[in-house]
């Protein structure tokens, strides 16, 4: 029962919570608000400027390969076909239908001028089979560069459009194939970026012409508004946040494109970008407000748990005591098992020296004739066996509770430690888990208790297999000790020891395996059997990286009696 004490005490301990911890988490969450509403102004130009970049990036290379395709195809064509078959008129029409045919009707019209500017063949639907081009910009400049591409002009059609032309051949013997390419086809190329409601793209020449259709404010050929550009030539992507000639604000991002003759432009109205963030901001708002009822809500529920768990702390505290007493029943028990153990090693001994003399006697000649006498040796070696077995097993339990003599000599670390590699590998594959040797080959003998150390090493190798499960890897490793002697370690990749335990893991009965898996008196005893044997044992673990214990034996025991 709780006392009033208790209670006036919970409900003091109600109202401060409340008031502190919804108290900090509300102001935590609108200083986010401030701060992200400050912010928000530099996160809208960092999208925006991202967005615009992307876009001019992409559209340049799209109008590259537009006009690298054009201007690759008719140089092939000067190279592979003379002139002998390009100013035959069937011949080019043909071709200049096989041209459209393969780039979407891409070009206008086609043409092969001599280097007097005088068209020698014209496939197009215009007359100029009788104009002279020799006084033309664009005729003096493919003279000299063999392929130019122009800007936007008039020219003798009267109408806005650019040829690409290609220049072959030298002197008066050289000619030139030129292509106007259809001014709607490569507006559309240009224009087609469209996204948003404002959103476009359009080109400027170097000298501030309009080279395609601008979605508002102009056409092809007019002159840009004053001071809308500046044409100074730059690397790169260059970004603006400005108020355009029809007052409205833009994000704008320009790239130089065609030998820094043509200024690609991409745009879109601030307000239609800041549109699609103020929706977000609305929703940052809403998340905000679900944020502080949440706040709210929490510290409600926080309290009630806190009520109930008062309530519950007394019974816990019986439930501790329950479990101390259980703790201390158990260590008493381990004692009184380590009694029985002693006294069942005496009819262990009777029953095996019986079985001896049985033995004995079934070699006598009156046996001989007995039909079950070979039935007979055979169960009275199994005893022989199990009553053995059974005293090995009292034998390890009594090595804890108390002292005896060890059966020191010479041993062979390698071998010892390959033989209990072996007893437990098959058990190891059929969980899937790998066992590693490496062994250090001139590790040297060592005098000790062989079938202590392997007790120890078996107890090592089967803790690193329930620490891993259905899976993993044991690496098993011997090598020189600094202080003479030798070294093994028994290394596992399984899920460590938390710090707080590697204190404790050698303590009579402490354990971290779930309840019935084990007695914690396993590593206790090894602890034990290599103090006796003058060796030590370490443990170096790490959560989710394993564990590694390391044995050091000594060349030669602190002392060293033999078993008579």
């Amino acid at each position: 029962m709780l006392t009033e004490d208790i209670y006036s005490t919970y409900d003091w301990l109600r109202k401060h919570i409340f008031m502190y911890l919804g108290g900090a988490g509300l102001l935590s969450l609108t200083l986010v608000g401030f701060v992200v509403h400050f912010e928000y102004r530099s996160v809208v130009n960092e999208k925006a400027t991202e967005r615009l970049v992307s876009i001019v990036l992409k559209h340049k290379g799209e109008i590259n390969d537009f006009l690298a395709d054009i201007a690759t195809t008719m140089r092939t064509i000067t190279m592979l076909e003379p002139l002998e078959r390009l100013r035959d008129q069937e011949t080019l029409e043909e071709l200049f239908h096989r041209l459209q045919a393969s780039t979407d009707n891409a070009y206008e019209d086609l043409g092969v001028i001599d280097a007097q500017g005088n068209h020698l063949a014209y496939v197009g639907p215009f007359d100029l089979m009788d104009k002279n081009y020799s006084e033309e910009k664009w005729f003096a400049n493919v003279m000299r560069d063999e392929i130019y591409i122009s800007n936007v002009f008039l020219g003798f059609r009267n109408l806005p459009h650019f040829i690409i032309a290609v220049h072959h051949g030298e002197g008066d013997q050289s000619w030139i194939l030129r292509a106007t390419v259809n001014a709607d086809r490569f507006g559309e190329l240009v224009e087609h970026v469209r996204f948003g409601e404002t959103g476009h793209a359009f080109l400027v020449s170097s000298d501030g012409l309009y080279q395609t259709n601008p979605r508002v404010g102009g056409r092809i050929l007019d002159r840009v508004p004053e001071r809308e550009f500046d044409f100074k030539v730059f690397e790169g992507v260059r970004y603006q946040h400005m108020i355009n000639h029809e007052g409205k604000r833009v994000f704008r991002a320009m790239t130089w494109m065609k030998d820094n003759d043509w200024l690609l432009v991409v745009e879109q109205e601030a307000g239609e970008v800041l549109g699609e963030f103020h929706t977000e901001r609305r929703k940052a708002a809403a998340f905000f407000l679900g944020g502080g009822l949440f706040i709210t809500l929490l510290t409600l529920f926080t309290i009630r748990a806190l009520s109930r768990r008062v309530i519950q702390v007394d019974a816990e505290r019986h439930l501790v005591d329950e479990q101390l007493l259980q703790s201390q029943k158990l260590a008493s028990i381990g004692e009184l098992s380590a009694g029985i153990a002693h006294e069942i090693n005496n009819p262990l001994a009777v029953i095996g020296e019986e079985a001896g003399w049985m033995q004995d006697l079934l070699k006598r000649e009156h046996f001989q004739d007995v039909e079950e006498l070979a039935e007979l040796q055979d169960s009275l070696r199994e005893i022989v066996k199990q009553a053995g077995r059974c005293r090995d097993i009292t034998h390890k339990l009594l090595r804890f509770a108390r002292k005896s003599d060890a059966v020191v000599r010479a041993v062979g670390l390698n071998k010892l430690v390959e033989e209990v590699i072996e007893m437990r590998e098959h058990q190891a594959e059929l969980n899937n888990i790998q066992i590693v040797r490496k062994f250090e080959p001139e590790i040297p003998v060592v005098h000790t208790d062989p079938a202590q150390i392997r007790q120890v090493l078996l107890n090592l190798i089967n803790n690193a297999m329930d620490a891993l499960g259905q899976s993993g890897q044991i690496t098993v490793s011997t090598d020189m000790w600094d202080k003479g002697g030798a070294i093994i370690r028994v290394a596992d990749n399984g899920p460590g020891i938390a710090k707080e335990n590697l204190g404790k893991i050698f303590d009579p009965f402490f354990t971290t395996k779930p309840p019935g898996k084990g007695t914690g008196l396993g590593l206790s005893i090894c602890h034990g059997i290599l103090e006796k044997l003058g060796a030590k044992i370490s443990v170096a673990s790490k959560v989710g990286e394993g564990t590694v214990f390391t044995v050091r034996i000594p060349l030669e025991p602190k002392t060293q009696k033999s078993d008579v």
